[in-house]
């Protein structure tokens, strides 16, 4: 809010007005009075909590029961978030709203505090009046895609919303000690598990919610980095759940969370093209060098050379056809290991060509 001075001379009392920003202008006494009130609600609140103190075990049994109350209350407890190969798995927004209506006698609030081209800031809060302890928590969400461009107005308006969810989400569980709410966290991702005699039908459950977000299986199976469906154990439905979870609060997005399965499998189709075009290209470089031979020992059938070379001396025409000779005897040494390997022989032209294990080997690689 800016600070303005009305334009006539005021009495001390009078000051400054501060101006609401909705044509309201807050004299320096209206100011003064709203803080008043303000401290007196909490000096209230900070009085009724140290008359009613919270019991622990109360706050423990109200926290378990709630969280498990239902099979789709306990997944909402949960979420979970695919980084730098592993999976980050945590409680979620909504486990932080039992925990802070179960805990009582404190005060708990997020709102967004700053905005640049690139990101957007909230701020949570989290006061427990009867300890007197106080927390704040500032989360920042990027809103500009991966192309830099910046988020439409309703866009970022919902990224707000998101961190400011996940603010108030970090401020209770930092406020609340961990040690008091682990067992009902526990218990909500036993639900989410199942057990074996659930699992079938759970896991087919869990891969129809993915659809509706254009998720297939092998997208799937490469997050969980298994090889299909009758690998998907307990603890991979709580990832699942978990990651359906983060989705729905808007803490990540389907693109984010399955952007590496997406990659790899790119990856992995493209060394196999690669291997692929180095057999072809390595057979084809092979057969011509076959075929050079081959027009070497039979020179008839090769190609008519339209400038016959000058004739050679009789040394010369002698190593020549030593040299035909060792290469007529390694050709019918190949034709004789390729014929040799197959149960009914194949009529071979040229030289035929085969690869050794090891060869096979290297292009697999």
């Amino acid at each position: 809010m800016a600070a303005t001075r009305a334009n006539q001379p005021l009495d001390d009392d009078f000051d400054q007005s501060i101006d609401s920003g909705e044509g309201e202008v807050l004299t320096g006494v209206d100011a003064a009075t709203s803080l008043a009130v303000a401290k007196g609600e909490i000096d209230q609140q900070i009085a009724t909590a140290k008359r009613y103190p919270r019991s622990i075990k109360q706050f423990i049994d109200t926290a378990t029961e709630l969280a498990t109350l239902d099979e789709e209350t306990a997944e909402e407890c949960i979420y979970a978030l695919p980084r730098d190969g592993r999976t980050i798995e945590g409680p979620s927004a909504r486990f932080a709203e039992i925990l802070a209506y179960a805990w009582g006698n404190c005060r708990a609030g997020a709102r967004t505090i700053g905005e640049d081209a690139n990101f957007v800031k909230a701020q949570g809060t989290f006061y427990d009046l009867e300890k007197n302890v106080g927390i704040q928590f500032e989360v920042s969400r990027r809103i500009t895609d991966k192309r830099g461009n910046r988020y439409k107005p309703d866009m970022i308006g919902t990224t707000a919303n998101a961190a400011g969810s996940i603010a108030l989400r970090n401020a209770v569980l930092k406020g609340i000690p961990k040690a008091f709410w682990k067992k009902a966290y526990q218990r909500s991702r036993g639900v989410v598990a199942g057990d074996f005699k659930t699992l079938a039908n759970r896991r087919a459950e869990a891969f129809k919610q993915f659809v509706v977000y254009g998720v297939t299986q092998e997208m799937i199976f490469g997050l969980l980095q298994i090889k299909g469906v009758d690998d998907v154990t307990l603890e991979h439905m709580v990832v699942l759940k978990g990651v359906l979870t983060a989705i729905k609060e808007g803490d990540t997005t389907p693109e984010q969370v399955f952007a590496h399965s997406a990659t790899q499998d790119g990856h992995l189709a493209d060394k196999a093209s690669s291997v692929a075009q180095g057999i072809k290209d390595r057979y084809k470089t092979t057969s011509e060098g076959a075929a050079t031979v081959a027009a070497s020992v039979n020179p008839s059938t090769g190609p008519a050379d339209p400038n016959p070379p000058t004739p050679l001396s009789p040394e010369e025409q002698q190593a020549v056809d030593q040299r035909r000779g060792e290469l007529k005897k390694q050709t019918e040494e190949v034709q004789h290991r390729r014929t040799g390997k197959r149960d009914t022989p194949q009529p071979v032209q040229g030289v035929a060509l085969s690869f050794g294990e090891d060869e096979v080997k290297q292009h697999g690689e």
